[in-house]
């Protein structure tokens, strides 16, 4: 059967076109007659990845790009698929990492295996990762330059300013001064080496019999060793007969003694011994507190009006004396006043503590200030101010003065006729 010419030339195109298409697609990578298994691999971004890049292991070329499209949830992200031989096996947590193959900052992927024992199958997806480009690279490397230059900047300006200080007038005179001092106390430590060089000239006799001595004790320490372990053993057997001595009398006699002082003791807490009673009996605690009061009362009441309890009288050469009350005294240097209050504390004249009393005068004598009212050489009259005074003060007294000095108020009232 004979073909015509245009059947001829028609098969002849399409042979030349699938031809041309088989080449097209193996010069893209994608090699028809090859069993192949693709892989998908997500991307945030892919740096210049194009299809029908190689996929590298180790350097050795396994695979290349397939396919490049955006992810369809429109989140910007990358698929990449991967074409890699059919015998070729990617162990499970695998990354595709994409790298630059050389300086012209050609992409490529890079897988670094896992030690997992399984493998991902066709379809699945791998794990991706990129490498730093050229420019990160670059600014990792310069970073901690650029730091230590900063560095460097800093130190080289607190050395200028600590240059600045140094070279200021007053700073030179301060280090001039500071050197002077060095060179004066080197000086001094000179001086003083060169006078412990010749006290230790001089005393050199000294120190050499010194360690002549301490060399003969060191000989007689050794010559009487036997000696002083015989010390050691006496002293060794006398603790131990102290520790063999009895000591349970002593003890048992402390005992006794701790039993009688406790039994003491209840005694006196007790109300059963008249010691007892002298010390837990609250209503004689009382009673001689009140009585205590009592006769300080009486005391001071004989010590005020003296008259209730006594009668003058006295004989001097013939002439009867009597207590004047009514008048003045005889002697005009006596005056008479009040005596409110003594203490060992200073009090100020002008308190309120003694206000309604008149002119307040202190007297100092014995160490303790005593505070005085009234003036007066009339004794009715220092009567009156001393009752008013006793209102404030009950145990106020009356008391006499003679040219400014104290004296006993029975020998000024005692005043003859």
């Amino acid at each position: 059967m004979k073909y015509s010419k245009y059947v001829k030339l028609g098969l002849l195109i399409v042979i030349t076109l699938a031809i041309l298409i088989w080449g097209l697609s193996y010069l893209k990578g994608k090699d028809v007659f090859k069993k192949s298994n693709n892989y998908f691999v997500v991307y945030e971004r892919i740096d210049g990845l194009q299809e029908s890049n190689k996929i590298t292991m180790n350097g050795y070329q396994v695979g290349q790009v397939y396919e490049i499209k955006f992810m369809p949830d429109n989140s910007g992200r990358l698929v990449v698929t991967l074409m890699m031989d059919q015998n070729f096996k990617v162990p499970v947590n695998s990354v595709a990492q994409i790298v630059s193959s050389d300086i012209m900052g050609t992409r490529t992927i890079k897988l670094i295996f896992s030690q997992e024992n399984t493998f991902y199958q066709s379809g699945d997806t791998i794990p991706g990762a990129i490498e730093s480009d050229l420019k990160e690279q670059v600014s990792m490397q310069v970073l901690p330059l650029k730091n230590k230059a900063e560095q460097l900047l800093g130190t080289v300006d607190s050395a200028i300013v600590a240059l600045t200080v140094i070279l200021n007038e007053d700073a030179r005179k301060n280090l001039s001064q500071s050197f002077a001092n060095i060179n004066r106390s080197i000086n001094n430590i000179e001086k003083t080496t060169s006078d412990l060089q010749q006290i230790v000239s001089a005393q050199k006799g000294n120190i050499q019999l010194t360690m002549e001595n301490v060399r003969d004790i060191t000989l007689a320490l050794s010559k009487n060793s036997k000696e002083l372990e015989n010390t050691i053993k006496n002293m060794s057997s006398f603790s131990d007969t102290l520790a063999r001595l009895p000591i349970t009398p002593v003890v048992e006699n402390i005992a006794r003694a701790s039993e009688q002082l406790l039994s003491l003791i209840d005694k006196l807490n007790s109300n059963e011994s008249t010691a007892g009673l002298l010390l837990n009996d609250d209503q004689l605690y009382h009673s001689i507190t009140g009585l205590s009061e009592n006769l300080s009362t009486l005391i001071k009441d004989i010590q005020t009006n003296p008259k209730r309890y006594l009668e003058f009288s006295a004989i001097d050469f013939g002439k009867e004396y009597y207590i004047n009350t009514s008048g003045d005294v005889s002697d005009k240097n006596v005056v008479f006043k009040v005596l409110l209050v003594s203490s060992e504390n200073q009090v100020a004249t002008t308190s309120k503590y003694f206000e309604g009393l008149g002119e307040i005068e202190e007297y100092q004598a014995n160490g303790a200030y005593s505070y005085l009212t009234g003036n007066t050489s009339i004794y009715s009259e220092i009567v009156k101010i001393h009752d008013l005074a006793r209102k404030k003060f009950p145990e106020a007294t009356i008391v006499a003065f003679k040219n400014g000095k104290l004296i006993k108020l029975e020998k000024v009232l005692r005043s003859g006729r």
